[in-house]
């Protein structure tokens, strides 16, 4: 049944849960549910939602009010331990005088855990019933859309007096929490917080919380088991896309993040934590890339309010460039782990061939079965000046032709598609310039510096002190995160041999553990590499200078 007061109903949504669940809220809840159905309430607003009868009246005052909220949970979360991708991303804004805080429910979270712990720190404590505690659970449902809304129990007196009397209710700064989800699209479940003025610490914490909850990975098939209402389709669509990811492997395309995604979770989680530094590169990651994908519908009705004509103003192709070493691959590995759809690693090998027209059609296959998953793919192009340099007299038949590929499929995706194209190089100057005009963002990966340095050296010498890490960091400038970490591995591998043979020196705090010095020794064998190969590498194109410059002056 359909709910007539519902004034959002086109976006909001409830799970279906089952009995269990709400035998699990009637514990502390009961006699405080309302199902709401067709014809039921005259009211234009929805009945869930406290509506605020002050007009705005200055929108740089909420929209500092919005700043300052959001200042205050990162900081919270910050100081809870929760670094970015360890919780879903969400978006504070305002509504009217209200401030919203709003994330999507990723499926790898139960709701009805959510549910019971957001009442736990809500609501409050009773003796009645076995004990817990006690809001406000009202439901509507529709053929479309389920929607939750919790609220206090002071808030439930205002309304149930209101509603007897035909008036609207007031929220007098009450908070309101609405959980819906879309039946039609079944990846589209998200919570929201809402509230006039500011959240007190209580509510914060409860907000901490559930980001935390729904951050945690937990078993996809026991979340989906336990939600019998979801459509049937959606089996059928899993083996459409276990075809095509089986299609995609028989070329020779690596598949990263499918088992979590659409049903088993990865065996080893990475996430941010595991890569040290590029702070500025991750906020623009997240800001291009991974917020568009897991909520393009906000990215969507911003660019239909500002646009004569509708065009997505998601990123379809996305350049990492910088030297080696510098973290560009294991970005994109983070990415596949935090974007909750696959990503799609190409190498040289999987779209080159011997035989005429073959490695531009493999291209465009590629291309074209990442446009049938359903929840959209990264394809991810790693070295691409090896198959898109720029043109020229000199450049092969068969490369000329990949890369007519590659343009005109960044150019055709389908709007309503979510696929992105992430592209990776060190030599962004051998680029074809219609190839780099295409990448709507490039991000910039560059050597790390003094303090990037420390962070990465404590991520494989953690028992050296703090100073120790700054004499680390100070001979290794000038090196890239892989060099670091190399460094630390020739280490580590050096005094395995010396305990070995029984050649480790007395003199150290841990004879099981390589000194500072060590390491310095270590990082001082891989400059004069470097630089080796650095000199070797000027001598040749000198060489090749002064050839050039001798056949031009015999002409």
């Amino acid at each position: 049944s359909s709910s007539s007061s519902s004034s959002s109903s086109s976006s909001y949504g409830l799970p279906p849960f089952s009995p269990a669940v709400f035998g699990l809220l009637g514990a502390s809840t009961i006699g405080l549910l309302e199902c709401a159905h067709a014809g039921a309430g005259e009211g234009g607003g929805d009945p869930g939602v406290p509506a605020s009868s002050k007009p705005v009246s200055d929108f740089d005052a909420m929209e500092e009010l919005v700043r300052l909220e959001r200042k205050k949970l990162e900081e919270l979360l910050k100081g809870r331990g929760m670094q970015r991708g360890m919780y879903p991303p969400f978006t504070v804004s305002a509504k009217g005088q209200k401030i919203t805080v709003k994330f999507r429910i990723p499926p790898t979270c139960e709701v009805s855990h959510l549910i019971v712990d957001l009442i736990s720190h809500l609501g409050p404590k009773t003796e009645q019933h076995g004990g817990g505690s006690e809001m406000l659970v009202r439901a509507w449902d529709s053929a479309v859309a389920w929607q939750l809304t919790l609220n206090p129990l002071e808030w439930s007196k205002e309304v149930a007096g209101a509603c007897s009397s035909g008036a609207k209710e007031q929220n007098n700064g009450n908070l309101c929490i609405l959980i819906f989800e879309s039946l039609v699209s079944s990846e589209n479940c998200e919570i929201e917080f809402i509230k006039e003025g500011t959240f007190s610490s209580v509510e914060l914490d409860a907000l901490v919380s559930a980001l935390r909850l729904a951050g945690e990975k937990a078993d996809m098939k026991k979340a989906l088991g336990r939600k019998p209402g979801r459509p049937a389709r959606e089996k059928q669509n899993n083996t459409q896309v276990e075809k095509t990811i089986a299609s995609l492997e028989s070329m020779g395309v690596r598949v990263y993040g499918f088992d979590e995604s659409y049903g088993a979770p990865l065996n080893c989680t990475i996430s941010w934590d595991n890569i040290a530094g590029c702070e500025q590169q991750k906020r623009e990651i997240e800001d291009t890339i991974l917020l568009a994908l897991q909520s393009p519908q906000v990215y969507d009705e911003i660019a239909q309010a500002t646009r004569r004509k509708f065009e997505t103003n998601r990123p379809r192709a996305v350049l990492f460039e910088g030297p080696p070493g510098t973290g560009k691959t294991s970005c994109a590995r983070v990415i596949a782990n935090q974007a909750g759809v696959p990503l799609l690693y190409v190498p040289l090998e999987a779209v080159m061939s011997k035989f005429y027209g073959e490695s531009e059609r493999l291209l465009g296959t590629v291309f074209s079965l990442a446009n049938e998953l359903p929840n959209g793919a990264i394809i991810f192009l790693d070295e691409i000046d090896s198959f898109a340099a720029s043109r020229d007299s000199d450049m092969h038949e068969a490369t000329r032709r990949i890369l007519s590929v590659l343009l005109r499929q960044i150019d055709g995706f389908e709007q309503d598609k979510r696929v992105i194209v992430i592209a990776a190089t060190n030599r962004k100057q051998d680029l074809d310039p219609a190839l780099i005009s295409r990448f709507d963002t490039m991000i910039p990966f560059s050597l790390p510096d003094q303090q990037n340095r420390e962070e990465i050296a404590a991520q494989y010498a953690k028992h050296l002190k703090k100073s120790e890490l700054m004499q680390l960091a100070e001979v290794t400038e000038g090196m890239s995160g892989r060099d670091i970490r190399d460094i630390c591995q020739q280490t580590e591998r050096c005094w395995a041999s010396k305990l070995i043979r029984g050649q480790a020196g007395n003199d150290t705090e841990d004879l099981h553990l390589p000194p500072l010095e060590d390491y310095v020794k270590c990082a001082e064998v891989r400059r004069r590499t470097i630089l080796e190969v650095s000199e070797k590498r000027n001598r040749t194109s000198d060489s090749n200078s002064v050839k050039d410059r001798g056949l031009l002056a015999v002409v």
